[in-house]
């Protein structure tokens, strides 16, 4: 009897889970095909969209077949494309192809999508199809007329996402353990049987990718989510036709800002379009149809339109894109990607779009500000006095704007020089010098970009001025560092609508005026190309208290004197004697104390002017132990005022 109970409640078991299983498969079944239904996949003559049969009632037809079906699973019976695709590549490519490319889940889609293969194209027979070959009737594919994932020869696959790889871990830490172990094929974004469930992109995609919770579903990149950027968190609503997506603000668009995963017109980092042209569109301004503030293009009123700019916009297709982080294996732009012949300065060369935030640098400081977050830069190895380092320690993220700058302005993107002056012409018309020389720690003098003038290891004392010697907002002497941008920016400092910084100016060299004195961009002549001297501000001319851009930060005269006794000295007040008599034209740094020139020094650090104080006259000086203690035997030169005095140093 037991034996009798046992068998038949094992049979009742089996047939309980039968009816389970065939439920189940039921319900699922049917959702799957109520999903099918509504959606552009729905080819049968019952269909809603463009494409669809002429006769076949059947929807599952185009894809499945119970019987007689291809060799792929599941039961599949579409005609599989034969043709070779090219592969998509890129500098910051570091996964691996698997070694049947596509693999079979992605060739079946191809086999629709690649536009090789028509629509109807069964193995058991063509089913008449009409609406054409388009399979992305709504164009955000591509804005050309073929909008097949292959483009017009169907094997174009090197702008798209890659498909068949396998995320690299070993090479690249900017992958999730999802992306690290599973292969990519189009099923890890799309699902075939479900058009909806991201609601606002719809394109079958396998879940919604608002805030970009899909393409963070195998990406890691650097910053993002840990130091979250602009990007990632902005509400602003994006400008009129710039997503292709659906979704209508930066956060909500997140990845797809910037990149597309098919078509993309800048395949590398398939990027949406071409290096700056990326930014353009949220960068340019409210009053240019963009969603920043200020203006950072070079559309109407933005600082790339002005004369002395950044070649952002006159040089492309240079820049090597990099990871943000160091990374083994991985490949970082280097000297001969920064030198001539391939010197360039895109956006993402001094900003990181993955860690960019609103907010600039404290005054007095030299540390990175919130615009330049987690860009890589460069930290010049030590050398003695007046020498160009050539080595350098790669800083990454830079922790200083100096950094940054010295990618391009240092030996790294200038070459080799013994002066510090190179062959490279700037776009103010004058041979580039060497950053990196110039603010080198060793030297006699130099602006404290690196480091505080107490820190200036060669320099000899007092290596700062006095307090008095400087404006209010710069008297924290001896501590204070600065930015290169402190100086170097745009010619409307204080404006609402353009942006701040090194991109362009009306100005030579970019030099910039202060909240304070907003106009003082002028050095080393004066708005009407007059060379400024000692006559000028004694005698109030040529409206230097608001334009000689020494003012920005030293006052020079003020209360009825000059605040040190050598500018006080009467010989020096002639209308002849200029402030490069004296002074090097390049204030970066300088071989002798107080920024002092030589009469040997060449241009650009010498004004070389045919007048015969329109140049460097000095031969030997000394600096005194305080500002007003100068005398005749501090100083030396050759048949000019000083020719009597032997005493020549060279501190």
């Amino acid at each position: 009897m037991k034996k009798l109970w046992d068998t038949l409640h094992f049979r009742l078991r089996i047939k309980l889970i039968k009816i389970i299983f065939f439920y189940s498969f039921s319900m699922i079944n049917s959702y799957l095909f109520s999903q099918i239904i509504a959606s552009k996949h729905n080819l049968s003559v019952f269909g809603t969209g463009v494409i669809k049969a002429t006769s076949e009632q059947e929807i599952c037809k185009f894809c499945h077949i119970p019987h007689k079906a291809s060799s792929n699973v599941p039961l599949w019976d579409h005609t599989i494309s034969s043709v070779s695709y090219s592969q998509y590549t890129s500098t910051t490519f570091s996964s691996s192809y698997q070694y049947q490319y596509p693999d079979n889940t992605s060739k079946l889609c191809l086999s629709c999508h690649d536009g090789t293969i028509a629509i109807g194209a069964t193995i058991n027979g063509q089913i008449n199809v009409v609406g054409g070959s388009l399979l992305d009737p709504d164009q955000s594919l591509s804005i050309s007329a073929s909008s097949n994932i292959g483009g017009s020869t169907g094997v174009a696959l090197m702008d798209d996402h890659p498909i068949s790889i396998t995320f690299n871990s070993e090479k690249n830490n900017y992958y999730t353990t999802i992306g690290q172990t599973d292969p990519v094929n189009c099923r890890s974004c799309h699902d075939p049987h479900g058009e909806d469930k991201d609601p606002i992109v719809k394109k079958f995609l396998s879940q919604s990718n608002s805030n970009s919770t899909l393409c963070l579903k195998c990406h890691n990149p650097a910053y993002w989510s840990s130091n979250p950027s602009i990007h990632q968190s902005s509400n602003k609503t994006l400008p009129s036709g710039l997503s292709h997506t659906g979704y209508t603000t930066v956060a909500s668009n997140g990845c797809e800002n910037c990149h597309k995963p098919h078509n993309a017109s800048n395949p590398g980092q398939l990027i949406k379009a071409y290096e700056q042209n990326t930014c353009d569109p949220c960068h340019k301004g409210i009053s240019n149809s963009g969603i920043t503030s200020k203006n950072v293009s070079n559309e109407s009123g933005g600082p790339f339109a002005k004369i002395y700019r950044h070649p952002t916009y006159s040089t492309d297709g240079k820049h090597i894109s990099v990871n943000a982080t160091p990374v083994s294996n991985s490949p970082d732009e280097n000297s001969i990607n920064l030198s001539t012949p391939n010197r360039h300065a895109e956006c993402y060369d001094c900003h990181n779009p993955h860690a960019a935030k609103s907010g600039l640098h404290t005054s007095k400081s030299n540390l990175i500000s919130n615009v330049l977050s987690g860009v890589w830069g460069l930290e010049p190895n030590a050398v003695t006095k007046w020498t160009q380092p050539t080595t350098f320690i790669r800083i990454d993220p830079a922790t200083k704007e100096y950094q940054i700058c010295m990618k391009c302005h240092s030996y790294y993107g200038l070459g080799s020089t013994s002066t510090g002056v190179t062959t490279i012409i700037g776009p103010s018309g004058q041979n580039i010098t060497d950053q990196a020389f110039e603010y080198n720690v060793s030297n006699y003098a130099v602006h404290p970009v690196k480091v505080g003038l107490n820190d200036q290891t060669g320099s000899y004392s007092p290596r700062s001025l006095t307090a008095n010697q400087m404006t209010t907002s710069w008297n924290n002497v001896g501590t204070q560092t600065m930015y290169c941008s402190d100086c170097h920016g745009n010619d409307t400092p204080v404006s609402t609508t353009e942006a701040d910084g090194p991109h362009g100016s009306n100005r030579r060299f970019m030099l910039k005026g202060s909240s304070t004195t907003p106009s003082a961009q002028y050095w080393p002549t004066n708005a009407n190309g007059v060379l400024w001297s000692l006559y000028d501000i004694k005698n109030n001319r040529n409206n230097w208290q608001t334009d000689l851009f020494c003012v920005n930060c030293h006052p020079i005269y003020s209360g009825g004197s000059f605040k040190n006794n050598v500018h006080s000295r009467g010989q020096h007040q002639g209308s002849s004697v200029k402030c490069i008599t004296c002074h090097v034209v390049v204030p970066h740094g300088s071989k002798r104390s107080r920024l002092i020139g030589y009469a040997s020094e060449p241009a650009p650090y010498n004004y070389s002017g045919a007048g015969t104080y329109d140049k460097l006259v000095i031969v030997g000086f000394r600096k005194a132990s305080n500002p007003n203690g100068y005398s005749k035997n501090y100083c030396s030169m050759t048949g000019l005022c000083h020719h009597t005095q032997t005493n020549t140093y060279d501190p």
